[in-house]
């Protein structure tokens, strides 16, 4: 019984009260990292840009004194003072305990979509450090006016459900979790954290230019609050939208389960009576989700793109070969096939002997450690002769009839030669090299 009076100032913060400025006390901080279950010990890492949402964060991570956190510092260098705001910021961490590190972004003059690139270099940077130190765990700062203000952008650009549902407290990308334990969070508490324990921070001006949409809606924040776009009911429609996503996703997963299949060399099949009989929003999600395993790319299919595609394979009439999100999709009988368009797979990646790599988004490659050619890079197998392909692989035709199924298939060139053809199955003559589809439903 006397454990219920301190569960009352959680329950505010879950809320996401907007009126709160008290400053976030560890206990708190570690109440709202539980959903994430992390060992006591473990290590975590933390994306600080220096300013009072993340440095709050740095300063809970250290008071709770449950784990062992690192920190990494993203210096876009779009700023003439980035750099040096970049070494305060290390040095306000070390000062709190943190072993930090700078990451650099190097690149040419950005001019357009400045914020979309820099987001998309961060991310690429972070995922990058952690994984060299073997953290699989990656805290971010975003808070309740982040969210309100990411589900409203959202809104305005015409997103549908996935994108309203704003950005999730727990994601993963290849095999780190991003962590957002402060989403129910106001700025206002978290600048009050920084205040009551004197931890110093830096501003950012660019998060208020008006050249950035984020910044043109904070301008306006007040005229759409008073129409009804406050961000209590923006954080309201983005928990709705969330528990419908969930709701759709349990669905379009139990679709998936009884209606796909996808063999060993990628090559996906939908029944097609499964499909038909399927929700529209099911179908297109889990169409959606085949071709995105086919094409791992950043974003889904639009749905404008996707439903003249299902509307064809919903209906009885024949349909001709269709070119989609990097994919082939024919009509059977019974299915729908869906393969690597091969004009789409353009990427080449060296191999070293010992070396796996992840090639087209989906292909684990590896080369021996006993090959003794040392540049060697791995590209589509594209169309060869049936005698060639027979002389490296022998049997492969027989296992992938289809030439353009072979045709988008690892391959290992050096220079102008294809060199080796990886084994794809058991009992092939190239054991030099092996090859497998690393995306799975």
């Amino acid at each position: 019984m006397s454990a219920e009076p301190q569960r009352k100032p959680i329950a505010t913060i879950v809320q996401g009260s907007l009126d709160d400025e008290r400053p976030l006390s560890p206990e708190e901080f570690a109440w709202l990292m539980k959903p994430f279950a992390l060992a006591d010990g473990g290590r975590v890492a933390l994306a600080i840009s220096g300013g009072p949402d993340s440095m709050a964060l740095a300063w809970s991570v250290i008071a709770a004194r449950r784990w062992y956190p690192m920190a990494f510092i993203v210096d876009h260098r779009l700023r003439p003072e980035s750099g040096a705001e970049a070494k305060q910021t290390k040095q306000r961490l070390e000062a709190m305990g943190y072993r930090a590190e700078i990451l650099g972004w190097d690149h040419p003059p950005v001019t357009t979509r400045v914020h979309v690139e820099a987001r998309k270099a961060r991310y690429s940077l972070l995922i990058k450090a952690c994984k060299q130190y073997d953290i699989r765990d990656l805290l971010f700062a975003h808070q309740l006016e982040d969210q309100a203000e990411t589900i409203l952008m959202r809104f305005a650009k015409g997103s549908g459900l996935d994108g309203l549902a704003g950005m999730p407290r727990e994601s993963t990308v290849d095999g780190v979790r991003l962590l957002r334990p402060l989403l129910d969070v106001s700025k206002k508490r978290l600048l009050a954290t920084c205040v009551a324990n004197k931890v110093g921070y830096a501003t950012d001006p660019s998060n208020g230019a008006i050249k950035y949409a984020r910044g043109r809606l904070r301008r306006v924040q007040s005229m759409l609050a008073e129409e009804g776009f406050t961000p209590e009911r923006l954080i309201d429609l983005g928990d709705r939208a969330s528990e419908a996503k969930d709701a759709l996703e349990h669905y379009t997963r139990a679709l998936l389960r009884v209606a796909v299949s996808m063999d060993l060399t990628g090559v996906i099949r939908f029944n097609l009576e499964q499909l038909h009989s399927a929700p529209r929003a099911v179908a297109l999600r889990a169409l959606a989700a085949c071709l995105q395993v086919v094409h791992a790319a950043e974003y889904p299919p639009e749905r404008a793109t996707l439903m003249p595609l299902l509307e064809a394979l919903r209906n009885d009439k024949p349909m001709s070969a269709r070119t989609l999100h990097g994919c082939v999709i024919t009509k059977g009988a019974t299915a729908a096939t869906i393969i690597r368009e091969p004009a789409a797979v353009t990427e080449e990646k060296p191999i070293k002997p010992g070396e796996t790599i992840l090639w087209d988004g989906r292909w684990q490659v590896t080369l021996a450690k006993e090959c003794e050619k040392k540049n060697l890079v791995v590209r589509a197998l594209g169309a060869q002769t049936h005698a060639f392909i027979d002389e490296l692989a022998h049997g492969l035709r027989h296992k992938v009839p289809q030439g353009r199924a072979r045709a988008v298939l690892p391959a290992l060139w050096e220079g102008a030669a294809l060199t080796i053809i990886p084994d794809f199955f058991e009992h092939l003559s190239t054991p030099m090299a092996r090859a497998e589809v690393a995306s799975r439903f």
